[in-house]
């Protein structure tokens, strides 16, 4: 099916984390925490295993802090500008994952390239940002609307200090503190101006870290391990403490008492005057304060956070201590105790306030439960890793496997193997080494593995939790290897050869040579016939691997290829390299040559299908080709690395997609629009499950297993026979507290009847009181009446005459104001006219004053307002220190309403208690009147009891004492079955295998005895055989004897022969002469040589009849003692059948466990092959035996052409041999009948 689109894959999963970036991680919620990775910004819930991701515009450009505003809704990137441009922010709404807002420096004239510190305030409407050197300049921006409401110089006046850090307080937008080395600034704005106050005197300490601690109290600390606190703008000289001894701190105002001081942990001035002249170079900075609202953590020493939890608003006590836990030095062996690399960088705090987030230089989040154990329970809390274990440096291999959904990476500076599972998202495996890792290969079961180590290249087994080396090849630095497809082969580079080797029997098939150059991949097709390499020299060469020829190649020295790949049928390969074009090569010529991004290309991996094609390049991109290629590329470009990818690897089942890069960071894709493109599995494929583990491993856990089992047995007979002790007894108890309160309920009964009885005499007495009583209330009142009103008859005639005085006097009085009325009248005739002559000379007056007045207004007017002026400056003044008093004292006021309403709470609440308990006391008053009488009672007849009880004692201790030996007996004899049952068990566990070994070696020595029998009658053969053999040599020793007397006379007869012949030599100018002599010595020895001749003949021929004659009565002799043997030996020979039958029989069993054996072999190298049928259809996989097995037909015809000629060549040979055999009878029958005949006379 063709598609019309290049693959599209989208990131799942991102490992990594950016350890350049200040503030790098933070809580959004309880489960999602914000951290950089690569080029996006990661959310990534740590319960659910899910991300998200925000991808920045410039994914290279340089980012100095990543600040979080307190709402937890905005994002404030802090990016470094390049040369010549200004710095800005970036805002992103984590909500929509979206940019919101980008603030810049308003002014031109700026120089600086960063952004030193940003920070939001507490309502998240306000930024402060200062820039960097040489500016140093603070900006208060109202983000929101994208403009600068107010600036100021953040340095020092002097111009000395660098400011790192800015803090805006919790509760007052306009107030902030700047610090740094050598740098302490409050400053508060009002008005768009900014005004320093309180202490600031910090030119000789170098500040490493500040917060505020509460409102208007400021804590920070110094490079030597000190914390000091500034509280209402002046630093509180008693409360300096160690960070890393300080357990309590107190900071409430200690004004004559200095014991209050020291028990707080504070020291005095003297103190801290002597810890700045003599600073302890060992002590630890102290870095990242961290304020929540149940305490404040900060780091110092190595790897060390304090925890202080807030006791009151002025007290704080030290409560936990975490530390890296020294578990994760395991993955690393460069500082098994503690590395540079561990100090830490950034402290989070979830919203909850219930775990810990730091991070480190390490690419790794760590995390901690904040309220756990105590550190008086445990004095040191390891931080645990969130997430998987990462690398630490360049991860320089990656490799995944067929049967399961893991792959393994190795890093290159930290020496480590780790195997991940894509789909659990977990590290399942790590292990260090101390030799360099070069290369892996995974086997594509999942079970096996080859890695490239600095010495040697080794073959390992995966085992459960470890890797077992099975065999090491001596190759030195293998910077690259890789198994086939089918794994039964793995090919391996050593410097410029690449070495095949057989996975099965680890023998070296072929050594390919023909690179000159460093190699850079290598690639095996899909029916693991044709391999494809590639190298810096610019050479491509394909080759065959059912020879070990080269059968292809491409070379362009222009080129210097890092990567290729090679489809199904190997006759396609896709190469690239630093000439950044994609190149396709097929019949020994590259068919298309296109350009893609424009930068060199470093890794390819090719889809099952051969549909997909996926490309990396340039600084971290992921290109996704559309195959087949057309004249122009078709491709999509996604990145989320921001630095080199060095390996890219495709999923079996082609859905998932994994890159690594130089930042030691991994990315899990997946593939999104897969229809038509990854190759159809089939419906029952499923991962494998199945793990490895050595033997010995394993016998130990079942030992542990069983031991433990039988610890439990144990325990469980203990527990039950304690559990039968302890049932008996508190029976026993049970039943004598139950008659005890069944005796006291029948005396209870009997004593609440009495008092019933008592009772009601005692309600007929007071009723009898009660009426007397009332009939002398009667006559008492009667008195009293009748006394009564006579007084009020007396006193109403009092009250007549009073009246009748009153009236008199009213007539008085009235005469008397009637005069006064009239003589005022003419009083005040007279004085009304006096006055108003007065009047006419007063308004003359009035008006001269008037007209000096309007002269004294206006001087006035002008005075005024000049002492206005200074009346507002002065209120202004006094009114902003007032108000900020104020709000101290509101605050304060605020505080102590809480805390009074508690009090009122808990007073109303006891007072509440105080009355039930009240209560309480009188009935339990009545209750114990009641209860003394009773225990009056009772104390009688326990006095008659215990008489009782002392007898029954005294029966029931003797009893209780043979009852408790009997028990003892018991549990020892039961205690004495356990260990002997026990005994028993292991002694039949270990006759067992005993029995088993006793058998064994009884069909040994069976099998021995056999083979002892067959020696002896090898040894009786062999005896013979030596003795002919000894008779041959003594005739051939005679022989030899007679030719060494031949020689010697011959040698005699020669030597006479010279001598005449010398002597003939005088005859030679006589020719007459010389034939006499001539005859004479022809005379002389030819008539004597015939003689010796027919002598030596004759003594031939009767030792040839001396040694047949021998040789036959041997032969006889030897006859007869085999006659003999066999008559003895016929008995024995029922034996040895039976002998030979038990051999046979194990010999069949052998073979027989041998066929089963080879038949699993044969069905687990179809599983390997691909052609079981739980894989694939019968069809299929007979035509992809019939693909795979066309060149061992023709090798099968071949080797049966040269077997039929050996074959031919043998049976010529025994033809031969028969000759030769029947002429050695025919010459051997001659010889016998002269024997015969020398006998028979």
């Amino acid at each position: 099916m063709a598609v019309n689109t290049p693959p599209h894959i989208s990131a799942r999963i991102y490992y990594g984390l950016r350890t350049d970036i200040q503030y790098n991680a933070h809580y959004l919620t309880d489960a999602e925490i914000i951290y950089p990775a690569g080029g996006v910004i990661v959310i990534h819930n740590h319960l659910q295993k899910k991300q998200k991701f925000i991808r920045l515009q410039d994914k290279h450009k340089p980012i100095k802090s990543l600040v979080l505003a307190p709402n937890r809704r905005w994002l404030a990137l802090n990016e470094v500008a390049e040369e010549g441009q200004k710095p800005y922010i970036t805002i992103y709404d984590l909500t929509t994952y979206k940019r919101r807002k980008i603030l810049t420096v308003p002014f031109e004239n700026s120089t600086a390239r960063e952004f030193a510190c940003v920070q939001f305030t507490f309502d998240s409407k306000y930024l402060v940002a200062i820039t960097g050197e040489p500016d140093w300049y603070l900006y208060y921006y109202n983000w929101d609307k994208g403009k600068v409401e107010s600036h100021a110089k953040a340095q020092n006046p002097s111009g000395q200090g660098i400011v790192e850090s800015v803090q805006c307080n919790p509760a007052d937008a306009t107030l902030v503190v700047i610090t740094g080395p050598y740098t302490f600034r409050i400053m508060n704005v009002s008005e768009t101006v900014w005004r320093q106050w309180g202490w600031c005197k910090a030119e000789n300490i170098i500040i490493t870290s500040c917060m505020w601690l509460t409102p208007d109290r400021i804590m920070f600390g110094t490079d030597t391990g000190t914390i000091m606190v500034v509280e209402n703008g002046e630093l509180r000289q008693n409360c300096i403490f160690r960070a890393s001894e300080v357990t309590e701190m107190s900071l409430k105002k200690v004004e004559a008492d200095a014991e209050e001081g020291d028990k707080a942990s504070v020291l005095s001035k003297q103190d801290m005057s002597s810890e700045h002249s003599s600073t302890d170079s060992s002590s630890a900075p102290v870095t990242c304060f961290v304020n929540f609202p149940k305490g404040f953590v900060y780091a110092c020493g190595q790897g060390y956070v304090h925890m202080f939890e807030k006791e009151t608003p002025h007290h704080w006590r030290k409560r936990n201590l975490y530390r890296i836990s020294r578990n994760s030095y395991k993955h690393t062996r460069e500082h098994p105790i503690w590395s540079p690399l561990d100090a830490i960088q950034h402290i989070a705090v979830d919203p909850n306030q219930e775990t810990l987030l730091i991070t480190t230089l390490r690419i790794q989040l760590y995390s901690v439960k904040l309220f756990g154990l105590h550190m008086l329970q445990h004095p040191e809390i390891p931080f645990a890793e969130l997430g998987p274990a990462m690398h630490y440096g360049r991860i320089n291999s990656l490799s995944m496997c067929a049967w399961k959904p893991i792959f393994m990476t190795s890093g290159e500076q930290d020496k480590s193997i780790r195997i991940w599972n894509y789909m659990t998202d977990d590290v399942e495996l790590i292990k260090l080494y101390q030799e360099e890792i070069h290369c892996v290969s995974l086997h594509p079961t999942g079970l096996f593995a080859i890695v490239g180590f600095s010495d040697k290249l080794r073959y390992m087994v995966v085992l459960i939790d470890d890797f077992e080396v099975v065999r090491e090849f001596p190759i030195r630095n293998c910077k690259r290897a890789k198994f086939s497809t089918n794994g039964h082969l793995f090919a391996a580079v050593n410097v410029q050869v690449i070495q095949v080797f057989s996975s099965v029997s680890f023998q070296n098939v072929y050594n390919l040579k023909g690179h000159n150059g460093k190699i850079t991949c290598l690639a095996w097709s899909a029916n693991d016939l044709t391999l494809v390499s590639c190298g810096t020299e610019g050479a491509v060469y394909e080759w065959n691997m059912s020879n070990g020829q080269r059968v292809g190649e491409v070379i362009l020295k222009t080129n210097q290829f890092s990567a290729c790949a090679v489809n199904n049928n190997g006759k396609t390969t896709y190469a690239i390299g630093s000439d950044g074009e994609l190149k396709e090569i097929g019949a020994n010529t590259i068919r298309r040559n296109l350009p893609l991004i424009g930068c060199g290309l470093d890794t390819i991996i090719l889809s099952r299908s051969d549909l997909m094609l996926f490309i990396t390049g340039g600084t971290g991109g992921v290109t996704a080709v559309q195959l087949p290629l057309l004249d122009k590329a078709i491709f999509n470009e996604f990145h989320m690395h921001n630095k080199k990818i060095t390996a890219i690897a495709l999923a079996y089942d082609d859905q998932t997609v994994v890159s690594v890069a130089e930042d030691s960071s991994i990315c899990l894709w997946r593939l999104t629009n897969a229809d038509g493109r990854a190759i159809a599995l089939d419906k029952d494929f499923a991962y494998s499950k199945e793990i490895l583990i050595s033997k010995k491993d394993l016998q130990e856990k079942i030992n542990s297993i069983n031991l433990l089992s039988t610890r439990m047995s144990e325990l469980e007979t203990e527990h039950t026979y304690q559990l039968r002790q302890a049932e008996a007894t508190q029976a026993e108890k049970l039943k004598e507290v139950h008659e005890g309160y069944c005796a006291a309920i029948e005396e209870l009964k009997e004593k609440n009847e009495q008092m019933e009885n008592e009772h009601t005499h005692e309600i007929g007495m007071i009723q009898q009181d009660i009426a007397k009583l009332r009939s002398g209330h009667e006559r008492t009142l009667q008195s009293l009446e009748a006394d009564f009103n006579i007084r009020l008859i007396s006193e109403y005639d009092r009250y007549q005459s009073l009246e009748d005085k009153t009236a008199r006097m009213r007539k008085d009085y009235e005469q008397r104001l009637e005069a006064l009325a009239e003589s005022k009248r003419q009083a005040l005739r007279e004085l009304n006219n006096m006055f108003e002559t007065k009047l006419e000379e007063k308004d003359l007056l009035l008006q001269e004053l008037q007209e000096q007045a309007d002269m004294e207004k206006k001087e006035h007017e002008t005075i005024k307002s000049s002492i206005e002026e200074d009346a507002d400056r002065e209120i202004i003044e006094i009114r902003t220190a007032y108000e900020v008093q104020l709000k101290e004292e509101k605050d304060a006021n605020v505080r102590l309403k809480g805390e009074t309403g508690l009090m009122k709470k808990k007073l109303i609440t006891a007072h509440k208690e105080i009355d039930d308990f009240k209560h309480q006391v009188l009935q339990l008053k009545a209750e114990h009147k009641q209860f003394q009488k009773v225990i009056s009672t009772l104390e009688r007849d326990v006095a008659d009891l215990k008489k009782e009880i002392a007898e029954r004692d005294n029966t029931i201790q003797d009893k209780e004492k043979r009852i408790y030996e009997l028990k003892r007996k018991k549990q020892e004899l039961e205690k004495y079955k356990f260990v002997l049952n026990f005994k028993i068990t292991e002694l039949k566990n270990q006759i067992a295998p005993l029995e088993r070994e006793i058998k064994e070696k009884k069909l040994r020595i069976l099998d021995l005895e056999v083979s002892l029998e067959t020696l002896l009658k090898q040894k009786a053969f062999r005896e013979l055989k030596i003795s002919q053999l000894n008779e041959k040599l003594a005739s051939a020793k005679k022989d030899f004897a007679t030719e060494a007397e031949r020689n010697l006379t011959l040698k005699s007869t020669l030597k006479k022969i010279k001598i005449d012949l010398h002597n003939m030599t005088a005859n030679f100018q006589d020719p007459m002469k010389l034939k006499l002599s001539v005859k004479e010595l022809f005379q002389k020895y030819v008539e004597d040589i015939d003689f010796v001749r027919s002598r030596i003949a004759e003594d031939e021929a009767i030792g040839e009849f001396n040694r047949q004659r021998d040789h036959l009565e041997k032969q006889c002799a030897a006859l007869k003692m085999q006659l003999s043997k066999s008559l003895d030996g016929s008995k024995s020979d029922i034996g040895r059948i039976m002998d030979e039958n038990c051999t046979l029989l194990t010999e069949i069993n052998n073979l027989r466990t041998e066929l089963k054996s080879t038949r699993t072999r044969c069905f687990q190298m179809e599983s390997i092959l691909g052609l079981s049928a739980r894989y694939i259809p019968p069809a299929t996989a007979r035509a992809k035996l019939k693909h795979v097995t066309e060149d061992r037909d023709k090798l099968d015809d071949k080797f049966r052409q040269k077997i039929e000629e050996r074959e031919e060549i043998i049976v010529a040979l025994k033809e031969e041999n028969e000759r030769l055999l029947g002429k050695m009878r025919c010459l051997e029958d001659p010889d016998a009948e002269p024997g015969a005949q020398g006998d028979a006379n």
